[in-house]
């Protein structure tokens, strides 16, 4: 295929170079929802911890061996409904943390 150009225009490549990589770019709603969804993990962990010790309560019927695994989908929940709030801040924190990587990565690539 020798004559063709393969190579994109400088309006068509993000960074407006055409021979590197292009510049990562943030995209705020993703970043938002990988926050979320990393402080529920968090925080659905650290309940896990917390409840690891306790004994069967009468929540699904005093116990049994399909107790455990309900409480883990309920203490997952809980962990969503605390990330959603947001009251715990490790999302929002998370959030600056990325949104300060892709900063830098695109001051290099530039």
């Amino acid at each position: 295929m020798s004559g063709v150009n393969v190579r994109p225009a400088a309006s068509d490549v993000p960074n407006g170079k055409t021979g590197g990589p292009a510049a990562p770019r943030l995209d705020p709603v993703s970043a938002d929802k990988v926050a979320k969804e990393f402080e529920s993990m968090i925080v659905g962990q650290m309940m896990e911890s917390m409840f690891a010790g306790l004994e069967s309560s009468g929540t699904f019927g005093g116990g049994g061996p399909a107790e455990k695994p309900w409480r883990s989908f309920m203490l997952q929940e809980y962990g969503k409904a605390i990330a959603e709030a947001g009251t715990l801040g490790i999302g929002r924190m998370v959030r600056e943390e990325v949104a300060r990587l892709y900063a830098q990565q695109a001051e290099t690539a530039s």
